[in-house]
């Protein structure tokens, strides 16, 4: 029961990673990798990094994300 949920938990950061780098490349930044930063995560791109939340909470951090993401981009 416990692996289950470790596998449960594994793939549903695998999908948070995923959104974070897909939100990065529709704002038209180079993504290069993630990274792990402790309380945070980076998505590492060749403009600059992008701080997302560990984990989603509510749809609230998309929206930031996206805008941080977009401003990263204009410069």
């Amino acid at each position: 029961k416990i692996l289950m949920r470790l596998i449960q938990m594994e793939a549903t950061m695998r999908k948070h990673i995923s959104d974070c780098i897909s939100i990065c490349e529709m704002a038209g930044l180079h993504v290069l990798h993630p990274e792990n930063r402790g309380k945070h995560m980076a998505i590492v791109c060749a403009e600059g990094r992008v701080f997302m939340p560990p984990t989603p909470s509510d749809r609230r951090w998309r929206y930031k994300a996206a805008s941080v993401a977009r401003r990263l981009g204009a410069n």
